[in-house]
């Protein structure tokens, strides 16, 4: 029973699946001005994500990480909820994908474009960049 005061209930869901639900010790993640934890009973708010690591530490005390886009974690009631454009795990990405897409982002840059196009260009680059450093981070 005390096990159950120590944990909160986390769903992650990206734009094409509903990628965890379940109780959870903490939940790791990569805000605009750095890395953010949340525990069991964290106060009530919402806060904006960037592309990076999302760590997740199940009861059972194991670590599931994952590399996720943009995205809103909203967090209430002891209730964590996870809503991100992408999320992989190790398994689901490709590091020759990552790096071609960081190289399309590259150019892209390197061309005149609308401020629109420029922002999406940023967030192409982002997200690439950040599934090469969790890429590399495992192969260390």
């Amino acid at each position: 029973m005390a096990e159950s005061t120590h944990s909160f209930f986390l769903r992650v869901i990206a734009t094409d699946k509903e990628f965890f639900k379940g109780k959870v010790r903490c939940l790791t993640f990569t805000a605009y001005d750095g890395l953010r934890q949340v525990m069991a009973h964290h106060e009530d708010m919402c806060v904006a994500t960037v592309p990076g690591e999302l760590d997740i530490e199940a009861e059972d005390g194991t670590v599931i990480s994952v590399v996720a886009g943009y995205g809103l974690i909203l967090i209430a009631h002891n209730r964590v909820t996870c809503l991100v454009e992408t999320c992989e795990s190790e398994e689901e990405l490709d590091k020759r994908r990552a790096e071609e897409a960081l190289d399309r982002a590259k150019e892209r840059m390197r061309q005149k474009q609308s401020m629109r196009e420029y922002q999406m260009t940023q967030a192409a680059m982002a997200r690439a960049l950040s599934r090469l450093r969790f890429k590399d981070k495992e192969i260390h």
